[in-house]
């Protein structure tokens, strides 16, 4: 709680201070106390942040992107965009001074004012290197949060800014025809599909629903017109003797069915990925070349 809220409790500064004393208030920023005991969770912790910089203030940047789920690494320091450009420093807090954000560029996520997953894109541009960057988009695919019309808007509002140029350009592979964002499930799928786009591949469907002899199953990438389908391993989802099994039984009902299956496995995608991609590659070429008009065929919309 900070001050300005003690004070609506008819607590002044005075009682304030000797309830820190006692143990009853814990100061964690300077006029802003944890209540009771000093051990907060990082909710409380980004709380505690956004109370230290005053109102308006929202967090943001790699912090953001850690609360989203769009990276696993949450910073030393908690970023917090603040709406004054002038101000202390305050320990345990990176105070982010640039263009602040609309009011549709911010929200409130599990209790905590921070900005919208399309503007921490942006602001992220300006401080990853360009893989970094690309693997953060990857993510925000696999989660839902990539809205391809909403990123649009915030990047024309955050037009000049650095970064911006290098964030269009990781997007290009991510646009279809009818602005849609593939259904992905994995951040492995979202390493693979760009890859497969930036050779000039046509675009798979992905995750969509297939029923063969009354099994249904739903590959990770389908080129029906090729008869083609793609699976990515991962180790948690496919690396137990149950899914060894099931996995076994879908290509052996996918080969009777006369489609091609291709699997790459976790370890691949992270350390031959331009091989994985190459073999997959040669696979669509020699499936193209068997068909009745032998060619690379137009794109499958997801």
């Amino acid at each position: 709680m900070s001050l300005d809220q003690l004070r609506q409790l008819e607590l002044t500064r005075r009682a304030a201070s000797h309830r820190a004393e006692v143990g009853g208030l814990h100061r964690v920023h300077r006029g802003v106390y944890a209540v009771g005991h000093p051990a907060i969770r990082r909710v409380g912790a980004l709380r505690a942040a956004l109370l230290a910089c005053g109102e308006g203030s929202a967090v943001s940047h790699g912090t953001a992107a850690a609360f989203w789920g769009l990276r696993d690494h949450w910073p030393v320091l908690i970023d917090i965009t603040v709406r004054c450009q002038t101000g202390r420093k305050i320990d345990g807090i990176y105070c982010r001074r640039c263009r602040y954000p609309n009011n549709d560029e911010v929200m409130v996520h599990d209790g905590v004012l921070c900005t919208t997953p399309a503007r921490t894109l942006v602001d992220l541009a300006g401080v990853l290197s360009i893989s970094s960057l690309r693997r953060v988009v990857e993510r925000a695919a696999v989660l839902k949060l990539l809205d391809l019309d909403v990123l649009d808007k915030a990047i024309r509002q955050g037009k000049g800014r650095r970064g911006v140029k290098t964030l269009l350009r990781i997007l290009e592979d991510w646009r279809t025809k009818d602005g849609s964002v593939p259904n992905l499930r994995s951040d492995f799928e979202a390493l693979v599909l760009p890859q497969l786009l930036a050779r000039g591949l046509p675009r798979p469907a992905c995750n969509v629903s297939l029923q063969i002899d009354g099994y249904r199953m739903t590959p990770d990438f389908l080129w029906e017109s090729l008869r083609v389908v793609v699976e990515t391993d991962g180790e948690g989802s496919h690396g137990t003797p149950v899914a060894f099994q099931r996995d076994r039984k879908r290509d052996q009902i996918l080969v009777a069915a006369g489609y091609r299956v291709a699997r790459a496995t976790w370890r691949q995608m992270h350390h031959e990925l331009d091989d994985v991609v190459s073999r997959i590659s040669r696979t669509l070429e020699i499936a193209a070349a068997s068909q009745p008009n032998p060619q690379l065929l137009n794109p499958v919309v997801p």
